[in-house]
């Protein structure tokens, strides 16, 4: 399956999708849907990337519209929008009780030409992150209707090609075997244990967490490597019927909460008083 439909993430590595990655969870870690440009410069600095690499990749999701930018004294505050806006609202508010299945997907059908072949690109990024899944070549599905989501990051439909919506009605097992191909469940369970086993023991070996500072907020990013991220790929509103059996992210959910408890006060206190530091500087 084709990793620009998945939006498979690497976590806190220096890719640039991973790159991308950090941003949210650095505005997860502060609490906030905005922070100045300052101070997301030089927490992007603390977790490894160069200042310049930093505002290239500031640059980068601005023209992507993953962030948005308002003037603030000599410099800009950044605020989440789009996907990740609806992302961070996502981790930060907790996941609603999905329906029970009810017969249906919602469905992308599409036919783009080789000619139009940055469009097609383009409508499989914006899959990804409106979390579509692929059931197969020219029909993505979602558990529910996200075609605004789609067209909203999409920016339109093809002047060659088609771009139709419908739906695709299956039996509870056909649905749960489409489910596993097109959202790689298999994977993500895997991926799931994986992390809530490395979360827990880093609980059991540092009953003491470190105290606010770079080196602190940088050994956070490193733990939780790519684990929100990938609790993300799992699409909203999934039914319990079409999961595996004894599905992992409640458990790595859990998991989570717990190391947030023990390492997240010092890490938060440390991202406020840099915040703090921007907005007393009014801005670069």
């Amino acid at each position: 399956m084709s990793e620009s439909v998945t939006g498979r993430q690497s976590g806190a590595s220096v890719s640039r999708g991973a790159n991308v990655a950090l941003v949210p969870f650095l505005y997860g870690v502060a609490g906030r849907e905005e922070l100045p440009g300052v101070a997301l410069v030089k927490l992007l600095t603390d977790v490894g990337l160069t200042p310049a690499a930093a505002r290239s990749l500031i640059a980068r999701m601005r023209r992507d519209g993953l962030i948005a930018a308002a003037p603030r004294g000599r410099g800009a505050d950044y605020r989440l929008a789009g996907s990740f806006l609806e992302n961070f609202r996502r981790v930060r508010d907790g996941r609603p009780e999905p329906p029970p299945w009810d017969g249906f997907f919602h469905a992308v059908f599409y036919t783009v030409p080789e000619a139009r072949r940055a469009y097609r690109d383009r409508l499989r990024r914006a899959a990804s992150l409106a979390r579509y899944g692929l059931m197969q070549p020219g029909v993505l599905i979602s558990p529910a209707d996200r075609r605004e989501h789609l067209l909203a990051e999409l920016g339109g439909l093809p002047e060659e090609g088609t771009v139709c919506f419908g739906r695709v009605e299956l039996a509870t097992g056909d649905a749960a075997r489409v489910a596993h191909r097109a959202w790689e469940l298999g994977e993500l369970d895997r991926r799931y244990r994986e992390h809530t086993a490395r979360l827990l023991a880093a609980l059991d070996e540092q009953p003491v967490p470190p105290g606010p500072g770079a080196a602190a907020l940088a050994a956070y990013v490193r733990l939780f490597g790519g684990s929100l991220v990938d609790t993300l790929r799992t699409p909203p509103g999934l039914p319990p019927e079409l999961l595996p059996d004894d599905w992992p992210l409640p458990a790595l959910l859990a998991a989570v909460g717990r190391t947030y408890a023990h390492f997240g006060p010092p890490v938060t206190e440390y991202v406020e008083g840099v915040i703090s530091g921007a907005a007393a500087a009014g801005g670069a």
